[in-house]
């Protein structure tokens, strides 16, 4: 009698509940159609995989850059010096406008100083035109004191022009070693990049071949100088120009020596590596220095004064002519006159290229003026804009790479592994999830109307008993005959043992229970240890969307619940010895639900935090009670029999039962295709819902903290 009201109410609650179950079989048809599109996005996700090269290029950049990071504080630390020296870069920008302003007077003198330099040229012309005369009239004393004196008139005259052109030849001389700086530096920088284009490599052979022939320029210039240097001196009879002699004979085998240094400069730089370039030119460093060093040594307004003292002290000789005959005829005025010709030539010669420079300096000291002065606001503001930024936001980009650095070193093989490893995963489980949908899909399609209409048959059928038939009568008359009646009491009916699905002991026979339960814990507690927000740069925030990182931190937690039901279920057999019909199937069967149990935690915590953990846990309460774990749940509550169909627990336990006791597959595919579509549907949920809910998922997790009652 028990029995058959059992039977009764199985069938009358299964009608009942027609409704949902055509809801749930609506849920699998359409998440069916939806595989297209699921298959479409792990397409993506693998192409994704493609770039990971490229991540690991960038994860090495990142590293590098943060090595590179010390010298980077050192070189951005200058701007600090910058900040001080604003009053000097403003004091600047006044006296580029002050030249600007005044340029053309510059302009003027220099015309009026090349003027006056051919004229005192012109002058000692005359003067050696006289020099026959002077040389026929030797005999004569008063003419040739006559003649003497109108020369040294004459060169009283020219003697401003002189000493000028020699200070300009001398100043030359003396710059010389910063455009020797000048050209190794554009080397220098051609070299950043650590190679040279074919175009790089013609500029810098016509750089150099233009500075070696300035060099033999310049060497003639230096002897020259010293020529008349020697003579102004054996003119006087004194040795007073000795030093500055010296330092230019010094300074003009120096030079001799940096031309050949350049020609094989400019050999390497055509044929040789950039290696090779680049330690010559440090060699070049000392020569360059022992030039500068020279030349520094040359006092040009010492030696000018001393040309100055000289030819005056020439001049008051010729004057006092008549009475220094004798000394005059000693001194060789064609020899001194040449050299004196010769140098104010150079002079002219120097002040004419600067002359002829001039408008382009102009223009360049003129746009120097409007781009200072005229964005010195702008220059001072970025200047303290970049010192602030050291200051505030620098230590703050430092320890962001740091961490980003420290994230590719140390994390980022464990990361690109657990996300090689899942999606190698879905690809191999893909085609039997998208077959079990089919099955599903063609029992639903093919099947199902025919099991609904045969429900609703019986049902129809003991509703219409119940109002036709008493069982009681029945009972009655089985009473009537006490033979009989002690015979049914007795042996209501023949029992014929059949075993089916055998199992050893009463443990093996809880283990199924026991084992879904400890893979549900299992879930909750990864959600309480671990966390689901993805830490990333802020540049790979942008790279990689929300659900990108939702579907990563899901592949972590999923790994790590593939791993927690193999030491289960190997621990089951191999270390307690249960007693399973099906191994293999047992272990397969755990890891799908473990997969299962795991997304919908995942999903829970995810979309709702600390209240995500607390809906698993009354989840998991539930499922102890109505998932029919250790006894029939026809024996508990109503409300846990009304809840056991619609928890996912009911249909883990189910499934594992069939691998312990012999799989009977029409039950196995039923809890397989509940469990994927539950997996399924979950992760549907969270990646619609996770871009919108997690922003107000930290809200409010940001208020339990500020309570210090939750973490």
């Amino acid at each position: 009698m028990v029995s058959i009201q059992k039977v009764k109410s199985a069938i009358l609650s299964t009608n009942d509940n027609l409704g949902t179950i055509d809801k749930y079989t609506q849920q699998i048809v359409d998440l069916h159609g939806k595989m297209p599109e699921i298959k479409e996005k792990l397409a993506k996700a693998n192409e994704f995989i493609t770039y990971l090269p490229e991540v690991d290029a960038l994860g090495q950049k990142v590293i590098k850059l943060n090595d590179k990071m010390p010298e980077i504080d050192k070189s951005f630390s200058l701007v600090l010096t910058l900040q001080d020296k604003i009053p000097e870069i403003q004091n600047a920008g006044k006296q580029i406008s002050m030249i600007d302003d005044d340029f053309a007077s510059v302009e003027s003198t220099m015309t009026q100083g090349i003027q006056e330099a051919k004229q005192g040229l012109q002058i000692i012309n005359q003067v050696q035109k006289s020099m026959p005369d002077i040389k026929k009239l030797g005999q004569d004393a008063d003419s040739l004191g006559t003649i003497t004196l109108d020369a040294a008139n004459k060169l009283q005259t020219a003697l401003p022009a002189i000493t000028s052109s020699s200070k300009v030849a001398l100043e030359s001389i003396k710059g010389f070693s910063d455009d020797t700086s000048t050209v190794i530096n554009t080397i220098k920088k051609a070299l950043e990049d650590n190679q040279l284009s074919p175009e790089e490599k013609n500029q810098i052979n016509v750089l150099i071949t233009n500075f070696v022939t300035k060099i033999a320029q310049q060497r003639a210039s230096i002897e020259t100088t010293v020529d008349y240097l020697k003579k102004i001196e054996a003119s006087n009879g004194n040795h007073d120009l000795d030093s500055a002699i010296k330092n230019l004979s010094t300074l003009d085998s120096l030079l001799g020596d940096l031309s050949n240094r350049m020609n094989h400069l400019n050999d390497l730089v055509q044929n040789a590596s950039v290696s090779d370039v680049e330690n010559y030119l440090d060699k070049l460093d000392d020569v360059v220095t022992n030039i500068s060093n020279i030349a520094s040594q040359i006092n040009v307004d010492e030696i000018n004064s001393t040309i100055n003292k000289a030819l005056t002290t020439l001049i008051n000789t010729i004057t006092n002519a008549k009475g220094l005959l004798n000394q005059a005829q000693q001194i060789d005025f064609d020899a001194l006159l040449n050299s004196t010709s010769q140098t104010v030539s150079n002079a002219i010669t120097i002040l004419e290229k600067y002359q002829g420079e001039m408008p382009a300096i102009k223009q360049e000291i003129h746009d120097a003026n409007v781009m200072l002065n005229g964005n010195m606001t702008m220059i001072v503001n970025a200047i303290n804009e970049g010192a602030n930024l050291y200051k505030n936001e620098f230590p703050t980009l430092k320890t962001k790479l740091g961490t980003a650095s420290d994230f590719f070193k140390n994390d980022y093989a464990g990361v690109r592994k657990d996300l090689t490893d899942t999606l190698t995963m879905a690809n191999d489980k893909m085609p039997d999830v998208e077959s079990a949908l089919n099955q599903a899909n063609d029992l639903i399609q093919n099947d199902w109307p025919e099991i609904k209409s045969g429900i609703q048959k019986a049902a129809a059928a003991i509703q219409k008993g119940e109002k036709e038939v008493d069982l009681g009568e029945i009972v009655k008359l089985l009473k009537l005959d006490a033979t009989k009646e002690s015979d049914f009491l007795t042996q209501p009916v023949e029992v014929q043992e059949n075993q089916i699905y055998p199992i050893a002991n009463n443990g093996s026979a809880s283990t199924p229970f026991y084992t879904a339960l400890c893979l549900w814990v299992g879930a909750v507690l990864l959600s309480s240890l671990a966390t689901t927000e993805v830490h990333l740069s802020d540049k790979d925030k942008k790279r990689y969307s929300k659900r990108e990182q939702f579907f990563a931190r899901m592949g972590s937690f999923v790994a790590i619940g593939l791993a927690q039901a193999l030491i289960v279920t190997l621990g089951n057999y191999f270390g307690l010895g249960v007693d399973v019909r099906d191994p293999f199937y047992s272990v397969l069967f755990a890891l799908l639900i473990s997969i299962a149990f795991m997304i919908m935690v995942y999903v829970l915590v995810a979309l709702f935090g600390n209240v995500g953990k607390g809906i698993a846990i009354i989840i998991l309460v539930l499922s102890i009670s109505g998932g029919g774990g250790n006894y029939p749940i026809q024996v508990s509550g109503k409300f846990f029999q009304a809840i056991n169909p619609y928890l996912p627990f009911t249909h883990a336990v189910n499934l594992l039962r069939e691998s312990a006791g012999g799989i009977y597959w029409p039950n196995a595919w039923f809890a397989i295709i509940i469990l994927v579509a539950v997996s399924i549907v979950f992760v549907a949920i969270g990646a619609f819902l996770f871009p919108h809910f997690e922003d107000k998922t930290k809200k409010i997790s940001e208020i339990g903290s500020k309570s210090h009652f939750f973490h």
